[in-house]
């Protein structure tokens, strides 16, 4: 048998080279969420190797993983979670207020809708962890509605979803490292943010996912920005739909 990690020549169960497991199989839904439990229970060496290489190239781990390169990497989950954590820590250091207040958020008289928005908006603002976890969801979910019909004969569920475990937390790591740049210019480092987030994002569809002729990447990134715009409306617009309910009650 050949290592899928190192290549090298193997007769047992484990590479003598690299250690990686011989019975490395590409993810499939099943396998993928019994790794999510298992990945959580263990943190190894490779959390700044992974932190590195999703920082300068997220598309380069999100290939290796999907091909069964997988021994010099931090599983997905564990890698999101254990960088939601250290953001929530940075964050708090950072944070100019230790009591943020909202308005209106204990009135007898505020309608019920009103109230339940606040209450998940307060959350969130105040929630780094939570942020971390929400505020690319759009974003990450166009990534399988707009690639996946074109990848669906080489790619699963699971391995997409890999994909956008590994670039959230692409940018929950750059968002880290800028964050001093807050204290100069909020604005700044908002706009940062989202340069890096729509780059990483393009890269990394274009490079760990290709497909046959450039002229149709571009396409189908195109095509996943209108897609990810049109879900961040349609939550906006529910959004507002739910408050004027509530204005009204």
């Amino acid at each position: 048998m050949e290592c899928k990690n190192c290549g090298c020549s193997c007769i047992s169960n484990y590479c003598p080279n690299c250690g990686q497991s011989t019975k490395e199989r590409r993810l499939e839904n099943r396998t993928f969420f019994i790794g999510l439990i298992s990945g959580l229970s263990r943190i190894n060496k490779g959390f700044l190797f992974t932190a590195w290489n999703l920082l300068i190239h997220p598309w380069k781990v999100i290939r290796d993983y999907i091909q069964c390169r997988r021994v010099r990497y931090v599983a997905p989950i564990s890698m999101l979670i254990l960088v939601c954590f250290i953001s929530t820590f940075v964050g708090a250091l950072f944070s100019a207020e230790t009591q943020p207040v909202v308005i209106g958020m204990s009135d007898a008289n505020l309608p019920v809708f009103h109230h339940i928005i606040l209450s998940a908006g307060y959350f969130l603002m105040n929630n780094a962890l939570a942020q971390n976890l929400t505020v690319y969801l759009p974003a990450l979910l166009a990534i399988p509605i707009v690639y996946g019909k074109a990848g669906a004969g080489r790619y699963n569920m699971a391995e997409y979803l890999t994909a956008m475990i590994y670039m959230a937390t692409s940018f929950i790591i750059f968002n880290v490292i800028t964050l001093p740049i807050s204290i100069l210019s909020d604005d700044l480092y908002s706009a940062l943010g989202f340069g890096y987030s729509i780059l990483i994002c393009a890269m990394s569809m274009y490079f760990a996912f290709p497909i046959d002729s450039k002229k149709r990447r571009v396409g189908y990134f195109a095509l996943y920005l209108l897609t990810a715009l049109l879900i961040y409306l349609i939550i906006l617009i529910i959004l507002g739909i739910a408050l004027g309910m509530g204005n009204v009650l």
